[in-house]
């Protein structure tokens, strides 16, 4: 039961702010291709965003997976299509309002409006201590709609200074189906055991969304 708890860290999704700076909020729903690089490793995935709700699917060690994060339900469901099972976890709220309160952005600047992909973005440069002591610098490239279509910069903490690198791709911009979000017919319920194969970087990416 080692792994119920970081489930509370890993799968919130917030606009990170301070007292006066506050990135732009999401406020469309839409799907993606996202290719995620941090120091050597790198993942990729494709993400279904709803108002109220985010599914992540990609492929670890040739096993797909995927994961459902309800925040209305305040509830996160991994599912695993190859042996027809998923779990259920709750997420708690007072220790969302603990990482929102503790991620603050020190340094936010609008730097200029571009396109990129054919949609019109601002490009903002950050700089946010996250709860775990680490420190990231970043550039983003954020759409109307507050979505991040690109970025680049380091996360700086115990293990040193680490780049990374984030592109989405095939970016569209539409009311999702609610299918999309629920747990296949027929699935069984698996043993907690099966997140120890949770792959690192899916667990850095899902924190940062």
């Amino acid at each position: 039961m080692k792994y119920l708890n970081f489930f509370f860290f890993l799968f919130l999704s917030f606009s990170v702010n301070a007292k006066t700076l506050k990135l732009p909020e999401v406020i469309s729903e839409y799907v993606c291709n996202t290719k995620f690089i941090i120091g050597s490793a790198s993942l990729e995935t494709r993400t279904f965003q709803s108002k109220n709700k985010k599914r992540i699917d990609t492929v670890l060690a040739n096993v797909p997976q995927s994961v459902i994060i309800d925040y209305e339900k305040q509830k996160v469901t991994w599912i695993w299509p190859k042996t027809n099972s998923y779990l259920s976890l709750p997420l708690k709220k007072k220790n969302q309002e603990d990482l929102k309160k503790a991620t603050n952005i020190t340094k936010l600047d609008k730097l200029n409006s571009d396109y990129l992909r054919g949609f019109e973005v601002d490009l903002y440069k950050l700089k946010l201590n996250l709860p775990d002591g680490t420190t990231e610098e970043s550039t983003r490239w954020i759409t109307k709609h507050g979505i991040t279509l690109k970025e680049i910069g380091f996360i700086e903490g115990k293990e040193g200074r680490i780049h990374f690198y984030s592109e989405f791709s095939n970016v569209k911009v539409f009311k999702q189906d609610e299918r999309i979000f629920e747990i296949p017919e027929g699935y069984i319920i698996a043993p907690v055991e099966y997140l120890d194969d949770v792959n690192e970087l899916l667990k850095t990416m899902v924190k940062r969304s």
